[in-house]
């Protein structure tokens, strides 16, 4: 069971999510699906948030570089390990390995420290989104650790520089109660216009990070009784400026979650 300082550290200050304002239905235990209204002048103008308990489900970084694969759709990710939610691990070299730290079960794969400060780490009795501004973060300390971008900081702050270039986005939060939250928006926006947009929404958001944009950005959630939810991405500026991706791009690398 995740201990409550485990899953609580980051959200220190932070008042009680409110729930009450969003739809939530329940996928399988520990995990939840809404959606949410966000402002946009392209496509579905809809967020899709997926909430995950950690004290019913943990988390695995599945790299295709590490285990010798080639990149696969999310939801062929999703299927071949069992997975009940996936999203992408951040974005990636040349060599398919994430740009930022990676370690998998106490293997380090990406051994170079990025200047971007979050790092998601999770194991048997942790699942928490640092903050190396406030937050120490020890690579050793850690089974599993994967480094991006920072979005909302540990103070609640939209950190991320506004600028004219948008597009549909993927990332990760975490809430006041400790629970992780993964995020999806097909219709574009600057990244930091879907901070604010975030932080204005009931979710009780005490931090987030960036994981990927266009039409790369994907989501997949299965529900207990075989519903499949599979969001991706379509809008980049200077590469695809429409919403006329009509298929999920495979990826080398998945964050997934699998039920305990």
């Amino acid at each position: 069971m995740i201990t409550r300082r485990a899953v609580l550290a980051a959200g220190v200050g932070f008042a009680a999510p409110a729930y009450a304002d969003v739809a939530w239905r329940t996928l399988g235990l520990g995990l939840e699906h809404a959606t949410a209204p966000i402002e946009s002048t392209i496509g579905d103008r809809r967020l899709d948030v997926v909430r995950i308990d950690p004290a019913f489900n943990r988390f695995v970084l599945l790299l295709a570089g590490a285990l010798g694969r080639a990149p696969q759709t999310a939801r062929q990710w999703a299927n071949e390990h069992g997975l009940v939610a996936a999203t992408n691990a951040g974005m990636f070299r040349a060599n398919r390995l994430p740009v930022g730290f990676a370690k998998v079960e106490g293997r380090v794969i990406q051994p170079a420290m990025s200047a971007d400060r979050s790092v998601f780490v999770f194991g048997a009795d942790e699942a928490r989104l640092l903050d190396t501004a406030c937050d120490t973060f020890d690579a050793s300390a850690h089974e599993n650790a994967l480094q991006s971008i920072r979005m909302i900081s540990c103070q609640g702050r939209n950190v991320w520089s506004q600028q004219p270039r948008m597009w549909s986005t993927a990332c990760v939060a975490q809430d006041g109660d400790g629970k992780i939250l993964f995020l999806h928006a097909r219709s574009p926006l600057s990244v930091h216009d879907l901070a604010d947009a975030v932080r204005a929404l009931p979710l009780g958001i005490a931090r987030a990070m960036y994981m990927e944009g266009g039409p790369e950005a994907t989501l997949v959630a299965r529900a207990a009784g075989g519903e499949v939810i599979e969001r991706y991405g379509s809008y980049e500026t200077g590469f695809n400026e429409n919403d006329d991706n009509a298929q999920a791009w495979p990826l080398p690398n998945i964050l997934g979650v699998v039920p305990r």
